[in-house]
């Protein structure tokens, strides 16, 4: 019975352990021109709803479903690697193929409370950086498999980022890192960046298969030790 307990304890934890959360976005490097930047929800809360035009002056990221396997194709519009593997392009642009595993980000940025208004910063990830969602129809797509469960993105007009917004990839060569210079007005930015497998962060919503057959397993097991007494 003692070995028993053990094992539905260790299946257990073992199903807790993979739907944790830990962050990925590491942090803002050499920010310039925000009052602040920030990483939620450590160091902020995460805006829930999303409001346009917060006017904090504020840049905030946090992350969103991390090591999620693509069910179908994800259509970016800014990628870092536009000849990897991975990405394809059709009539309506580049997009990440199905199969493949990504973890997902969001970050905000909007001047006001006496910031600049225009940020920089250099992102720096644990994993490499496929590309950024940064049109409003692309976004709103992605909303449900990427953005977080019970979250209400406030899908408005203007959401994603400019033309003129620069997103330099990899600077330095160093594929888990982006140096940005985004210049907003009301609503403000938001967008969705992509990066690879995150070792930081376990599979947000299902446990790997093999711990699954040991939870199945001790479930079994308990239910045939209760049936016999």
């Amino acid at each position: 019975m003692l070995f028993i307990k053990r094992l539905l304890f260790a299946a257990l934890g073992s199903v807790l352990m993979t739907t944790g959360a830990n962050a990925t976005l590491i942090q803002f490097d050499m920010c310039v021109g925000a009052n602040a930047c920030k990483i939620a929800p450590d160091e902020a809360p995460i805006p829930n709803p999303i409001i346009a035009d917060p006017n904090l002056g504020v840049l905030l990221g946090w992350d969103e479903m991390q090591n999620v396997t693509l069910t179908q194709n994800l259509y970016i519009n800014r990628v870092a690697d536009p000849t990897a593997s991975f990405v394809d392009q059709d009539a309506k642009g580049y997009f990440i193929l199905a199969g493949t595993i990504v973890s997902s980000h969001y970050i905000e940025w909007d001047p006001g409370a006496g910031s600049d208004a225009a940020v920089q910063a250099t992102l720096n990830f644990d994993s490499d950086i496929f590309g950024f969602i940064t049109s409003d129809e692309n976004l709103a797509n992605s909303d449900a498999a990427l953005g977080l469960a019970g979250f209400d993105y406030a899908d408005f007009g203007l959401r994603g980022l400019e033309k003129g917004d620069v997103t330099d990839f990899s600077p330095g060569g160093d594929k888990s890192l982006v140096d940005i210079n985004w210049r907003a007005s009301s609503p403000g930015d938001w967008t969705r960046l992509i990066t690879a497998f995150s070792p930081g962060a376990p599979p947000s919503e299902i446990p790997e298969p093999t711990t699954l057959l040991l939870f199945g397993l001790s479930l079994m097991v308990l239910a045939r030790t209760r049936r016999s007494r």
